[in-house]
């Protein structure tokens, strides 16, 4: 239903339970569209506008800031969920999901899709799908049907920072999690306490970042990955397979 009453069917052209987003398809001819703005380069404070339906009160629109960027939010999902998500203070309510978060352009930089609810004592903390991760989606849905998202079989966590020579603080590489058994990490030698340090030669030290780039890998393809056990350090290979589907 558009803003000018007009209704027409979509048909569902494919659907990613990972990000909570669905493909629809309208036939009809110039239809109203919001420019997709870069999320990648939305600033931390930058305003923001939330539009969508609370409570069924239509085309509701709140405004805050960018709290954050490249949120992970297992604590509300399955274990497998390793997107980057906008955190937005905007106020978001049920029926707020699927709605636009827009920049003060009028440009679209995410969808909302999530807020933390009244039980968790959080007030006006609400994630919203980057719009270009949305893209990215939408066009795995058309190209293969559904998201091909890589999988490495273990959940991994950031290390406190260190103190460094010249007196800065520097935080090198990520500490491994619970290892699936019969996963890629598990098949590559990867153990509980290890420390990845580089993925492909890259530096690694944000844990979220990690997991977002392994997810955007071909499911099949091979990774180098650094690791530290204890004192000993060494190089393995991981052969990436499709993420499973949520539990």
């Amino acid at each position: 239903t558009l803003d000018d009453n007009r209704v027409f069917k979509a048909k569902v052209i494919g659907t990613d339970p990972s990000t909570d987003l669905a493909l629809l398809q309208i036939k009809e001819n110039d239809l109203p569209y919001l420019p997709l703005s870069n999320s990648d380069a939305v600033e931390i404070g930058e305003w923001v506008l939330a539009v969508g339906n609370p409570f069924n009160l239509n085309s509701t629109v709140t405004a805050g800031i960018v709290s954050a960027k490249a949120r992970n939010i297992n604590i509300l999902r399955d274990s497998y969920s390793i997107e980057s998500f906008l955190q937005t203070d905007a106020v978001v309510n049920p029926g707020n999901s699927g709605g636009a978060l827009i920049n003060a352009d009028g440009d679209l930089i995410g969808i909302s899709t999530r807020q933390l609810g009244s039980s968790t004592g959080a007030q006006n903390i609400g994630f919203a799908i980057p719009v270009s991760l949305a893209k990215h989606v939408m066009e795995q849905i058309i190209e293969y049907g559904s998201v091909r998202r890589a999988w490495l079989g273990a959940s991994f966590v950031d290390i406190r920072p260190q103190l460094q020579p010249d007196g800065s603080l520097a935080r090198e590489g990520i500490v491994v999690g619970w290892v699936d058994d019969l996963g890629p990490a598990w098949n590559a030698g990867i153990r509980q306490g290890d420390i990845i340090l580089a993925l492909d030669g890259e530096p690694v030290s944000d844990a979220n970042q990690f997991q977002l780039a392994i997810s955007q890998r071909e499911p099949g393809s091979t990774v180098e990955l650094d690791v530290i056990r204890r004192e000993e350090s060494f190089q393995t290979y991981a052969t990436l397979i499709q993420q499973p589907p949520p539990q």
